[in-house]
C-alpha cells in the first residue's frame, strides 16, 4: 500500500499534471515493493494494490497528479484511505484539485475527459498488535462530464463540532425528497465532519436501493465586511447512477440487468420513435 512522496513533477506532463502514465512493464525488483503515486501505477495495479495511504503532511497536488493520471487512463481512480481529520481533508483537496486538472484538460485538449465523484465509507485498518483504527475511504469513481446546472437546493455549513449523525439524517432526508445538498467546509475538523456525514447517510439510504456520493470543488466565501474572502471546500452531494460495465457501481452495489429472451421493435414514423419490448428476469 503506498504513501506519498513529494514526486508532482513526475505526474505532470503536457496537457495537464498526470497527463502521460509510465506504461513500462514491472520489474522484478519492485515486484514487492511499494509504488510512489506519480511514478508508475501501473505496476502498483498489476499487483493487486490501488489503495494509497494520505497522512496529515500529504501534499495534496501530488495525490491529484496521480488521480488524474488515473482518469485518464484505462484503469480505475485510486482509493484513498485517510485516518484523522487532517489525512481527509488533504484527500478531499487531492480530489478537487484533481477535478481542476481534468476540467482543464477537458477544455483545452481535443479528447473528452471525465469527471470525479468520491464515495465516502469506513474501514477498519490495523492500527497495533491488539487494536483497529476506524478509517476513512475515499472511492474514486469516474463520470462523464455534463454541464453545470442552477438548481436550487439546501446549502448546510458544516462545523468542527457538527454532529455527523445529525447532518447525516438531514442529507438522507433531502435526498429522498429530490433536493440537492450543498456542503460547505472551512478547515481539516470541517470537511472531517463532511465526509463522515455523507459516508453515514449512505448507510442510511442503503436499505432503499439508492446510493450517494459527492464532488469536491474550492469555493470562496466572505464572512463579513473586515475579512476578504476564504477559501473553503464545498461538497456537491449527489445520488449515484450505477453505469459501470463490470455491473456494480462505485461503491460495489450490484446493477440490475434483465436477460432478454426475446424483443418487439417497432417503429413509427413521422417521428421516428422506437420501442423496444422485452421479457427476462429483473
Amino acid at each position: 500500500m503506498p504513501d506519498v512522496s513529494n514526486n508532482a513533477s513526475s505526474s505532470r506532463g503536457r496537457g495537464g499534471p498526470g497527463q502521460h502514465a509510465g506504461r513500462r512493464p514491472p520489474s522484478a525488483s519492485q515486484a514487492g515493493g511499494d509504488t510512489k503515486p506519480g511514478s508508475d501505477f501501473w505496476d502498483r495495479i498489476n499487483r493487486g494494490s490501488n489503495v494509497t495511504k494520505i497522512g496529515s503532511n500529504t501534499n495534496p497536488r501530488d495525490v491529484a497528479g496521480q488521480i488524474a493520471a488515473q482518469a485518464r487512463a484505462a484503469v480505475d481512480c485510486p482509493i484513498l484511505r485517510c485516518v484523522g481529520p487532517q489525512s481527509t481533508n488533504q484527500a478531499m483537496k487531492a480530489v478537487a484539485i484533481a477535478r481542476t486538472y481534468l476540467f482543464e484538460s477537458d477544455r483545452s485538449g481535443q479528447t473528452s475527459h471525465p469527471d470525479l465523484t468520491v464515495y465516502p465509507e469506513f474501514v477498519k485498518v490495523e492500527g497495533g498488535p491488539d487494536d483497529q483504527l476506524s478509517a476513512v475511504q475515499l472511492v474514486i469513481s469516474k463520470r462523464a462530464r455534463r454541464p453545470c446546472d442552477v438548481k436550487e437546493g439546501r446549502s448546510l455549513k458544516v462545523g468542527t463540532n457538527t454532529e455527523a449523525k445529525a447532518l447525516a439524517g438531514a442529507i438522507a432526508s433531502c435526498t429522498r425528497e429530490g433536493s440537492r445538498v450543498e456542503l460547505t467546509a472551512i478547515g481539516a475538523g470541517s470537511v472531517n465532519q463532511a465526509v463522515k456525514s455523507i459516508a453515514i447517510a449512505r448507510q442510511f439510504v442503503e436499505e432503499e436501493a439508492i446510493d450517494l456520493c459527492c464532488r469536491p470543488e474550492f469555493v470562496e466565501i466572505s464572512e463579513g465586511d473586515a475579512a476578504g474572502a476564504t477559501s473553503a471546500l464545498r461538497l456537491l452531494v449527489l445520488l449515484s447512477k450505477p453505469d459501470r460495465a463490470d455491473g456494480a457501481n462505485a461503491s460495489g452495489a450490484p446493477i440490475f440487468s434483465c436477460p432478454v429472451s426475446f424483443a418487439l421493435i417497432h417503429v413509427l414514423s413521422p417521428p421516428l420513435r422506437l420501442f423496444v419490448t422485452c421479457q427476462g428476469n429483473l
